[in-house]
């Protein structure tokens, strides 16, 4: 179940996703620097997108690079419907985090990529919005990303584990960086 999150890390999220929205050609832009950063972190994730560990990104063939501009723009997708169900009932976002958890077995996702997803999520949106006038990116609104992140996350991952035996539920007051170090 989605961790309840407060109103003011809700707010906080809502009104920065909002913000970055704003962006010229957002879904594209955004989604292609997440999976920039994301094989800059771990080049194995690159696998899960049709590429070689070895491939350069930027440089790849435009029908891989097509493929991930296509998933990008899913991906943000995806993000953005989840930022319009965070509240207090979040069943029906907790299904659909599941669902998505349990597809992404078949794609080769690995529970250890998720936190670094969230790194590439958080370190591009404050690329992203670090220009925008009026705006600056605080702690604070850095710590509410990354407690949002990890609230989303959780069910996915939560899948993807029980595709392989195991279940983070049975574990209490654990991080999703330290859950992967106990499993």
């Amino acid at each position: 179940m989605v961790k309840e999150l407060s109103f003011n890390t809700i707010g906080l999220v809502v009104e920065t996703w909002e913000l970055a929205k704003q962006t010229p050609a957002f879904e594209e832009h955004a989604g292609f620097l997440i999976l920039k950063r994301l094989f800059q972190l771990d080049p194995r994730t690159k696998l899960v997108f049709g590429f070689k560990k070895t491939d350069n990104f930027e440089m790849a063939s435009l029908r891989l690079r097509m493929g991930a501009l296509i998933h990008s723009k899913r991906m943000i997708h995806m993000f953005d419907q989840a930022m319009g169900m965070l509240g207090p009932d979040t069943e029906l976002l907790t299904e659909m985090l599941r669902g998505l958890g349990k597809r992404h077995i078949a794609y080769g996702v690995k529970a250890n990529y998720l936190p670094l997803m969230g790194v590439a999520i958080v370190t591009t949106l404050k690329e992203l919005l670090q220009d925008k006038p009026g705006f600056v990116w605080s702690s604070a609104v850095e710590e509410a990303w990354n407690e949002a992140y990890e609230a989303l996350s959780w069910d996915v991952m939560n899948a993807i584990l029980n595709g392989e035996g195991k279940n983070l539920d049975e574990l209490e007051d654990i991080t999703l960086t330290s859950a992967l170090r106990v499993l």
